[in-house]
Parts: structure tokens; sequence; C-alpha cells
């Protein structure tokens, strides 16, 4: 469960970074605009709705690691 919470967690905050560029307009948006939204806040819209639940489900499954994902232990 710790390589779970770590890759969910290390996913969660690349998608979530990804979200700051597209809103910075760093990095370049790729859904076309819809339902007359902008093609930035769509974009930004879909990184962070992948952000959040990759960071909630690596906090739950750290917490149901035990909460030691630094620890060597079994």
């Amino acid at each position: 469960m710790r390589i779970a919470a770590i890759t969910s967690i290390t996913i969660g905050l690349l998608g979530a970074l990804m979200a700051a560029l597209t809103a910075l307009e760093v990095a370049p948006a790729f859904i076309e605009g819809g339902l007359g939204f902008g093609e930035v806040i769509l974009t930004t819209a879909f990184w962070g709705g992948l952000a959040v639940p990759l960071l909630l489900a690596g906090i739950a499954f750290g917490v149901i690691s035990g909460g030691h994902l630094g620890s060597t232990e079994g």
C-alpha cells in the first residue's frame, strides 16, 4: 500500500502542477472551448479534477499502510 500511496501522491502533485501551469498559460491548453468556457479554464479544470482524487487516494492509502510511508519496515 505504501507504493500505491507514493505513486498516487506523486501523480496527483504532477496534476496539480500542470493545473497551475495551465492556469498561468505556461503550458498550452489542449481541450477546445465548449459550453461557452475557454480552453484554459477547461484544461485547468481537467488537471485539477485529476489531481484531487489522486491526492485523496494517496492520503487514504497512506492511512491504510499505517501512516509510515518513509519507513522500510513491514
